[in-house]
């Protein structure tokens, strides 16, 4: 299982928040809490991913997004950001110590990390 969240911040659109996520992930079911001020998302399956997926692939980076998710994956648990305003445009960027000042798309998967790898990098 994956979770996606975003929170919202009080200068942001939500509409452009959901657009970032749905740019990455596809047609998702995107919930907004208006209370916490926040997007949550759960998917499951490999085919979940395919959107991410080609955009890696447009991207040019599957060398790069295998070689960080291999060391960043933990006891069948991988979690990173990734930055809003790259995520806007249609683009896959990594989030790396909080150099988005609106906050990352955080994404936390659990399962077969390696497979899920193997999926996103594969030609």
């Amino acid at each position: 299982m994956t979770k996606i969240k975003a929170l919202l911040n009080p200068t942001e659109g939500p509409e452009k928040v959901k657009q970032a996520i749905k740019n990455i992930f596809g047609e998702i079911n995107l919930r907004h809490n208006t209370n916490l001020q926040i997007f949550t998302a759960e998917i499951t399956g490999l085919t979940s991913f395919s959107k991410f997926k080609s955009k890696i692939a447009q991207d040019r980076i599957r060398d790069t997004i295998r070689s960080v998710f291999t060391r960043w994956k933990e006891n069948g648990k991988l979690s990173f950001g990734l930055n809003r305003q790259a995520a806007y445009a249609g683009h896959v960027s990594l989030n790396l110590q909080n150099e988005d000042p609106m906050g990352p798309i955080q994404v936390i998967i659990n399962g077969n990390i390696d497979e899920v790898i193997d999926f996103l990098c594969e030609k």
